[in-house]
């Protein structure tokens, strides 16, 4: 080899290495941190809401303490227009669920109590109709939380994986591993289940039409973005490096605590290092694994919701029975 061509080979072999990846990667915080102002209705319907989605036209309350387990108010007004369901055994009744998340127009579904159900429900006008309940077909272990992907596939957490995650097709019974989570060869040796699962905690965003899964870490300032075969796309740290994982893994409060997602973007609930008392702050990430802003809200909430074409804030408190909502910065 000539020797320019072996010193231009040299160079590119360098420079490639020197790229940053994995667990190195950094992730900028947007400087500015947009203030949202939240505007609220007294809808004296609402006891001891449990959790809230939007889909559609319609925003959907879960109830704790009502004989109705769901109430719906129309998008834009937020003027309420009626409750529906019960649980029961009949066509059109509801099992104990944990979670309730949007899906496709005019529709959300439930992910079962300690079971793999999922139980699909279409919002009408006037009322809701039960459109499917799936028990997928998982005998390995108790499931912890699954997420419908495409066809017969699967996002599920075993409960014998303590916390971590895999994928799952129903038609072949294959099951891959997500990858383990970063900085697992620092993770302390707990005793306490409940810890471990906290220290292996994600909130999951979920894009079926875009193949991707993203994860953002309980304990970590840490992003991770999956295809539907279980590789990572992209990670990193988010906002600067974490040199130290153990000091993670002691403090008490975490960093990300939930989030939500529309096709267009994902906004996440995390708690920074100079956290402010009563606010709450939000980060807006796109489906590429992009950091595109901030914001944050003076008042604590821990259910919200988006509107459909994402830039609209929706939340609620489970102490009252009000309704907040603001326009998001672009």
């Amino acid at each position: 080899m000539k020797p320019f061509l072996l010193f231009s080979a040299i160079l590119l072999f360098a420079g490639a290495c020197s790229q940053p990846s994995g667990t190195e990667s950094v992730i900028a915080l947007p400087e500015e941190s947009h203030v949202v102002a939240l505007d609220s209705v007294d809808t004296g319907v609402l006891l001891n809401p449990i959790d809230i989605t939007a889909t559609g036209n319609h925003l959907i309350v879960a109830n704790m303490h009502k004989d109705t387990i769901f109430d719906v108010f129309d998008l834009q007004s937020l003027n309420y227009l009626y409750s529906d369901l019960i649980y029961g055994g009949g066509p059109n009744d509801m099992s104990r669920f944990r979670w309730i998340r949007p899906w496709e127009e005019d529709e959300f579904y439930t992910v079962g109590l300690g079971i793999p159900l999922i139980t699909k429900i279409n919002v009408g006008e006037e009322k809701m109709t039960v459109t499917g309940n799936q028990l997928v077909q998982w005998d390995r272990d108790i499931c912890q939380n699954i997420y419908p992907l495409e066809d017969d596939r699967y996002l599920i957490q075993p409960g014998k994986k303590e916390g971590e995650w895999c994928l799952y097709d129903m038609s072949s019974g294959e099951v891959t591993d997500i990858p383990a989570l970063p900085f697992k060869e620092d993770e302390p040796e707990e005793k306490n289940l409940v810890k471990t699962f906290q220290n292996r905690t994600a909130q999951v965003a979920v894009h079926p039409g875009k193949n991707r899964i993203a994860f953002f870490y309980y304990k970590f300032p840490y992003m991770r973005l999956f295809d539907f075969k279980g590789q990572i796309v992209k990670e990193g740290c988010v906002g600067k490096k974490i040199t130290d994982p153990s000091t993670c893994y002691n403090k008490e409060m975490g960093y990300y605590s939930k989030c939500v997602y529309t096709d267009s973007r994902i906004v996440v609930r995390y708690i920074p290092e100079d956290q402010q008392e009563g606010t709450t702050y939000f980060q807006v990430w796109d489906w590429d694994g992009n950091l595109l802003s901030r914001f944050e809200v003076k008042d604590m909430f821990y259910l919200f919701a988006l509107s459909p074409d994402g830039k609209t804030l929706y939340a609620a408190k489970i102490d009252n029975d009000q309704l907040f909502w603001g326009k998001l910065p672009d």
